[in-house]
């Protein structure tokens, strides 16, 4: 399979935050960003794999900061490592005061994400070509979570065994 460069699934996409999207405080629902995250990250893991992809797991999410109504978000998700079957995808948030221009970075999350076939069966994707320095020191520690989440994985598996 040809190996393909993580700027070729690069996705950014920006949302308003608008009334419906926030709490009594007037701050972006947490639960509608994440929302926003997996659609990103989705679209990274459907264009590199040009397969179905479906999300395995969020592996990490830090708000920093609060997005308020009324803010220009923009979303960045990148590919930053992959196995056979699974892709981690790494999405940056960002906000904007939409009067202002001052923009904050709000948001970190990791996702996986894993390519299925017609049946669900997960499938094969393309492995990364790794051009830069950066991309490879992203592949490198996607490479070190990847086996943390794996050894999660195994934990939970063992623990759900003794579950009812």
């Amino acid at each position: 399979m040809k190996k393909k460069s993580p700027k070729e699934s690069l996705t950014e996409i920006e949302r308003l935050v608008l009334p419906a999207d926030t709490n009594i405080f007037n701050a972006l629902y947490g639960g509608h960003l994440m929302e926003w995250i997996d659609n990103v990250a989705s679209i990274v893991a459907i264009k590199h794999g040009r397969r179905r992809a479906v999300t395995g797991s969020i592996d990490s999410l830090f708000f920093l900061s609060p997005i308020q109504l009324g803010d220009i978000v923009r979303l960045e998700g990148r590919i930053n490592h992959v196995t056979r079957s699974t892709m981690e995808i790494e999405v940056d948030v960002f906000s904007q005061e939409g009067l202002t221009g001052t923009t904050s970075f709000t948001t970190k999350a990791y996702l996986t994400y894993v390519a299925v076939d017609q049946s669900g069966r997960p499938t094969e994707v393309p492995p990364l070509l790794l051009e830069t320095d950066e991309e490879k020191l992203r592949f490198s520690n996607g490479e070190e979570r990847s086996k943390e989440r794996m050894r999660l994985l195994h934990k939970i598996k063992e623990e759900a065994k003794g579950s009812p």
